[in-house]
């Protein structure tokens, strides 16, 4: 099993994309208004997917995010259900461009370099500032479909990998892990913010007996630039660490942070709140080297 997991991580990790390029791709081809009804379908369920930015989206929005994002294609289909979340939204865009184009011609053109490295276990999440998209105005429908098509592919094996990553682990039982991408729909195109929730099986030490959940959250949009977001819960206290790497951002999201003090305590939450500045967490690549070739 260890074996078949690591093929198909390999296998995903060089085919994987962001999926603000496809959203990129996608923008521009609704634009243009030439599409079969089944490409342009496909591509309205995948649109319907984002959040808006032009508000403040509350917690019903982020967990219907977390429930749509792909993480549970799966086992809503062995519970004999019909899903209607980011990864089947791919699937049929997908197989829609190749039908409209034929599968061995969309297949001809690969997307290129990735513009965003894998998912992997133990990364720090990792944000999508809104892409530009490979699409040429006026583009022919065969370079079209094969954007969509191959696009799709890629965006469904990062989902492949980011569900590869929420699995548990072995000597973990009874911990969650869930890593998952959110679309965000912005004034300068589609941005992807990333979130990792995990909670521990049981409490870290005898002084914190209650399990913690952890949220990391990575998000890349203007004016605000590359942001992340920390949280711990354990019991009825919070730990909430917010970092930006442009120093006025940092200070406007400090200046501004009463409202998340406002609520924290409105549910009845002690948090301890910091803003830090820097760059980014390195990112990880090791997990997805094959060692043995």
């Amino acid at each position: 099993m260890q074996a078949t997991l690591a093929a198909v991580r390999l296998e995903a990790a060089a085919t994987q994309d962001g999926l603000a390029s496809l959203m990129a791709n996608v923008l521009r081809a609704t634009a243009a208004g030439n599409l079969p009804p089944a490409v342009q379908t496909a591509m309205q369920q995948l649109m319907a997917l984002h959040i808006a930015t032009d508000k403040t989206p509350d917690a019903a929005a982020v967990k219907n995010a977390m429930l749509n994002s792909g993480l549970f294609t799966e086992a809503m289909l062995a519970a004999g259900m019909a899903p209607a979340d980011l990864k089947a939204a791919l699937g049929q865009l997908q197989q829609a461009a190749q039908r409209w184009l034929g599968k061995a011609q969309a297949n001809a053109q690969q997307s290129g370099a990735p513009n965003v490295p894998p998912p992997v276990r133990g990364g720090a999440p990792m944000a999508q500032y809104p892409a530009q998209p490979s699409l040429p105005e006026n583009a022919d429908p065969a370079l079209t479909a094969t954007l969509l098509a191959n696009g799709s592919e890629a965006a469904l094996a990062r989902e492949t990998l980011m569900q590869m990553a929420s699995l548990p682990e072995q000597n973990k039982p009874g911990e969650t892990r869930w890593m998952f991408d959110v679309p965000l729909m912005t004034p300068h195109g589609a941005a992807v913010a990333q979130m990792i929730v995990t909670r521990d099986h049981k409490g870290s030490s005898p002084d914190a007996p209650d399990p913690v959940w952890r949220v990391g959250l990575a998000i890349n949009i203007e004016p605000l630039g590359p942001v992340r977001a920390n949280l711990a819960l354990s019991g009825d206290h919070a730990w909430v660490t917010i970092g930006a790497d442009r120093p006025e951002s940092l200070d406007k999201l400090a200046r501004n942070s009463s409202w998340l003090t406002d609520a924290l305590t409105a549910v009845t939450l002690d948090a301890d709140i910091a803003f830090q500045s820097g760059a980014g967490t390195p990112r990880a690549y090791g997990s997805l080297v094959d060692r043995a070739s």
